[in-house]
């Protein structure tokens, strides 16, 4: 058996461990779902990968893999349009990104008079009795016209499908933190360091 041989017998042995390790089992439901804000609920245009909200995920009874995700993002009293201030959305699990949809176009949403994004076809392994964090993060567009320094955002997760061992698929949106928003604010780039400025001439 040549080296060559031997590496890709390697990889395969790690491929099959990686499928063993997300084997489904169980008949899974969803035991808890929250929502919080970020860390930082200050983005500045033109930010990249910026956190905007948390979501803790609870599966009872069997291990889960979550296949969809619909969130809602709303503006200010302007109800400024969402693809007018954000280019991408993401998921983030571990600090690995495991989505990322555009978003800077109405034919992006679900339901653009609302605000809704779906992401689909995520594929998210959730082992039984374990809080996993998924982040909600954002990329913001450069030059955010029409949009008013410090205007607040509200992100809320609308629904969830799952599926379990048996291959049986729920959508869960009552209960739980489902339409529970969180809320962040959003600056002109260098906006805090300008009003720093006049506050101390």
């Amino acid at each position: 058996m040549t080296g060559e041989d031997e590496l890709m017998d390697e990889d395969d042995d790690m491929m099959d461990e990686d499928d063993s390790d997300n084997t489904l089992s169980g008949e899974a439901s969803l035991d808890s779902m929250e929502i919080n804000s970020a860390d930082d609920d200050e983005l500045q245009e033109g930010a990249e990968d910026a956190p905007i909200a948390e979501v803790t995920l609870e599966f009872t009874d069997g291990d889960a893999e979550v296949s969809r995700m619909d969130i809602t993002l709303t503006g200010g009293p302007d109800e400024t349009d969402p693809w007018d201030v954000f280019e991408t959305l993401q998921l983030w699990v571990d600090g690995d990104m495991v989505a990322e949809e555009n978003a800077d176009d109405e034919d992006d949403y679900l339901d653009e008079d609302a605000g809704e994004f779906r992401f689909s076809g995520l594929d998210l392994f959730f082992a039984e009795d374990e809080d996993v964090d998924v982040i909600i993060a954002v990329t913001l567009q450069n030059s955010l016209d029409g949009v008013d320094d410090g205007e607040t955002w509200n992100v809320q997760v609308d629904a969830l499908r799952f599926f379990d061992a048996d291959g049986v698929a729920t959508t869960e949106d009552t209960g739980f933190d489902f339409g529970s928003s969180e809320s962040f604010t959003i600056e002109e780039e260098g906006g805090e360091e300008e009003l720093y400025r006049k506050s101390v001439v």
